[in-house]
């Protein structure tokens, strides 16, 4: 994808038969032919420019929106603690108990909600790379990209709970790692139609 960045074109000379810079570019406005050749300006699904993946302000907004969704999925385990929407935000709290013992001890509950935070927007932070990464693959323009990474990325980190914790620790009652794995693969398919469109690719 060719980010906005303008066209630039170089100046037209006119230059006599002889004695002209071999070193000048033209146009095709001085083309025999008549044909003017312009670099065009990378086009979403609405027919308008987007931001170039990777630019600053593009992971920028997308951090913001997928910020939205995964502080906003963690919020559905006290607003309706019931399967299924509870589900996401409880496996945000126990991707963040299975990585307790790699990090400091927490002396506060102050602490541990700090810490906690950092996690929701280092998960942003992925999201926002992720968003940026299927831009570069035709992803539409706009916020959809990343709440739709933002859905994603807590659909894998449910994928990788499903098989590391629920399935490890199953003993024969499969229920929850089959909660679990349908609701990832949910958030996985939510989060890609929500930033490729219905069908996943772009309109024509």
């Amino acid at each position: 994808m060719v980010g906005d960045g303008g066209s630039y074109f170089a100046s037209d000379r006119e230059g006599s038969a002889m004695g002209s810079d071999p070193s000048t570019e033209s146009t095709g406005a001085d083309r025999p032919d008549g044909d003017t050749v312009a670099p065009s300006p990378p086009v979403t699904d609405g027919g308008g420019t987007t931001r170039p993946p990777y630019a600053p302000v593009t992971l920028l907004r997308d951090w913001v929106a997928a910020a939205v969704v995964v502080v906003g999925l963690y919020a559905l385990l006290y607003a309706v603690p019931l399967p299924p929407f509870g589900v996401p935000g409880y496996l945000l709290v126990v991707a963040f108990d299975w990585l307790e013992p790699v990090l400091p001890t927490f002396p506060t509950s102050g602490a541990y909600d700090a810490a906690f935070a950092g996690f929701l927007a280092a998960l942003a932070t992925v999201a926002a790379i992720g968003g940026s990464a299927a831009r570069s693959r035709g992803a539409r323009d706009g916020w959809h990209v990343g709440a739709g990474s933002g859905l994603a990325t807590v659909g894998v980190v449910g994928a990788v709970l499903a098989v590391g914790v629920f399935a490890a620790n199953a003993r024969g009652d499969y229920v929850p790692f089959l909660l679990v794995t349908g609701t990832s693969l949910a958030l996985l398919a939510g989060g890609r139609v929500l930033a490729f469109g219905r069908l996943g690719r772009r309109s024509a």
